[in-house]
């Protein structure tokens, strides 16, 4: 079911986009205009599915009995008590919708052989890392009884009313759009309504969580037709980490005036959305552009930044080929040339076979090439291995016990190559396998997580005495954009 325009009892959306922006004023009504039309549109449920997320999200994300009783014994109690800007217990409710959605989830896993048999497809995989990729100090994980926040810096359990606010609006948000879309109706017109969603967030967070709405369109994208999220901000890296995706519309809302059209993003915002979405890294934390080849790089790199507590102040830029990448560096030094006195970015690329061709800096843009493959190449290291609890030995024993168990694998050729290979495949294409060795080893971290977090750990002494990741990566590399802090000190 396809529509291409929302009515409201007066508000009036038209030219409908999968991931539709509407921005204006303070006082111009985006609030009332977005109600107006969830009103409307939820009384025709025989056609529509419709959430509505108000801007002021109160308590805290954890479990509350009187809002479960509320929610089983009135169906119509979350959306009334949603219908106002001032939401009490909106993240408690929030928390209820996730342990909900955790369970459709695992249903439809269940039921889906196409996702059940992939390896790299889980709740923690498909859902949870979403949740962890928009934190920085904290992560979300299944404890015994519920979920439970975990210190990345100790491992320590935080009370969920003691997370940031930033990080707690993140995460409440997070669920709301994971709950929205593993309860979509293919057979209905689901459209999820986002209002202010950046309020309380970090610049970095606002930027991340329109990757999360990306990253959920992309997985039910046999379902577009018949998806549509509406947000209204005032977040230009809101604005610019979704208008690099091709399903973005935006329109503006004016005083007194109830009609929006909206209109595609533009080519040249586009361009310009990776480095914008991102407005006040360079003037206010030294963060500094890291163009990367692929999204498997961006989250690589998000992990390594989270796990290094500060010392890597990079944020990542995606293209989405080499020729992109290209272009995004020629504009990158355009642009910090007029912007900043004493700009600087990074590009990494991947080996793709290629040994001892340095790359070009072309200032004030660093470039870099890894001395491997690509980056997962780098999870045959013997500080990732670390990270997964094993060796490469151990990796050997139990590859050469999973190939014969498993004969008949389509990847059994690749995997019996590598447990024989005198250089762990460092220059040949894994793609296929790797998050197959992080099963085969027993580990259940994705292979983004595992080969981030050896990245993060890295220090000075490892620098000094080498190591295998190192020579992975690229000594230049490591000094001067993992360890850039700590070497110009």
């Amino acid at each position: 079911m396809k529509v291409r325009e929302l009515m409201g009892q007066t508000a009036k959306l038209y030219y409908l986009n999968n991931i539709n922006i509407i921005m204006g004023r303070n006082g111009s009504g985006k609030s009332r205009f977005l109600r107006d039309i969830e009103d409307r549109v939820n009384q025709d449920k025989n056609h529509f599915y419709v959430r509505y997320v108000s801007p002021e999200r109160a308590g805290s994300f954890k479990r509350n009995g009187s809002v479960f009783t509320n929610m089983n014994d009135d169906p119509e109690w979350l959306r009334s008590t949603r219908a106002v800007n001032q939401a009490d217990n909106f993240k408690a409710a929030s928390a209820m919708l996730f342990r909900e959605a955790e369970t459709i989830y695992l249903r439809r896993l269940a039921n889906t052989p196409e996702i059940r048999n992939d390896p790299k497809r889980n709740f923690h995989t498909d859902r949870l890392s979403k949740v962890n990729q928009l934190l920085t100090n904290i992560s979300l994980e299944i404890g015994q009884a519920d979920f439970e926040f975990r210190s990345l810096t100790n491992g320590q359990i935080i009370s969920p009313d003691k997370i940031s606010s930033g990080e707690s609006e993140a995460v409440a948000l997070a669920a709301e759009i994971l709950y929205f879309f593993d309860t979509i109706d293919p057979a209905k017109f689901n459209v999820l309504l986002l209002d202010e969603p950046d309020v309380h967030l970090h610049p970095d967070l606002q930027a991340r969580l329109g990757k999360l709405i990306i990253a959920m369109l992309d997985e039910f994208k046999d379902y577009e037709d018949s998806i549509a999220v509406c947000l209204s901000t005032h977040s230009s890296p809101l604005v610019c980490s979704l208008a690099a995706s091709p399903y973005v519309s935006i329109g503006t809302k004016s005083f007194s005036v109830d009609t929006v059209k909206l209109k595609l993003a533009s080519t040249e915002l586009r361009k310009i959305a990776p480095f914008f979405g991102h407005p006040l890294s360079l003037s206010l934390s030294d963060d500094a552009a890291l163009i990367l080849e692929g999204e498997d790089d961006e989250r690589v790199w998000q992990q390594a930044a989270r796990t290094s507590q500060g010392q890597i102040n990079v944020f990542p830029v995606l293209a989405g080929s080499v020729d992109q990448q290209g272009e995004l560096e020629t504009f990158c030094i355009n642009l910090l040339r007029t912007l900043y006195d004493n700009p600087i970015a990074f590009s990494l690329r991947d080996g793709d076979g290629i040994v001892n061709q340095p790359l070009e800096h072309r200032f004030p843009l660093e470039r870099y090439r890894l001395q491997c493959y690509a980056i997962e190449n780098a999870l045959l290291t013997d500080s990732c291995l670390a990270v997964m609890d094993t060796t490469w030995e151990g990796l050997v024993t139990a590859a050469t016990k999973w190939a014969k168990d498993n004969p008949s694998h389509s990847d059994i050729t690749l995997i019996e190559e590598l447990f024989r290979s005198v250089d762990r495949l460092r220059h040949k294409k894994i793609k296929k396998i790797r998050q197959l060795i992080c099963a085969i080893v027993g580990c259940k971290k994705p292979w983004e997580v595992v080969v981030g977090q050896a990245i993060g750990a890295l220090t000075e002494k490892d620098l000094e005495n080498s190591n295998m990741l190192i020579d992975f990566l690229g000594s230049d590399m490591v000094s001067n954009i993992i360890l850039r802090d700590a070497t110009n000190k």
